[in-house]
């Protein structure tokens, strides 16, 4: 059975007021939230959205790998030339 738009949309609605009364609001990002839009109007399925969410996410956390990377670097650059 197809979910139509507003059903969606519903259902979207709902976990978004759920997870912020609980304090834990769903991601803003635009483009996730464009993807969501995308899902609403039937051109994702779920498993597509979950899985660019999924990529998203990854790509976040290698973004924040290397920048603890290049701070852990920095800093002990720093700490070599302060005993000098």
């Amino acid at each position: 059975m197809a979910i139509d738009s507003d059903r969606r949309r519903m259902i979207f609605d709902q976990v978004r007021t759920k997870a912020m009364s609980r304090g834990t609001p769903i991601d803003d990002d635009p483009e996730f939230l464009a993807w969501v839009e995308l899902w609403i109007s039937g051109e994702y399925d779920i498993s597509e959205l979950k899985s660019r969410y999924n990529d998203l996410a990854a790509r976040r956390a290698q973004r924040s790998k290397s920048a603890a990377g290049s701070l852990g670097s920095g800093s002990s650059e720093a700490a070599t030339r302060d005993t000098d």
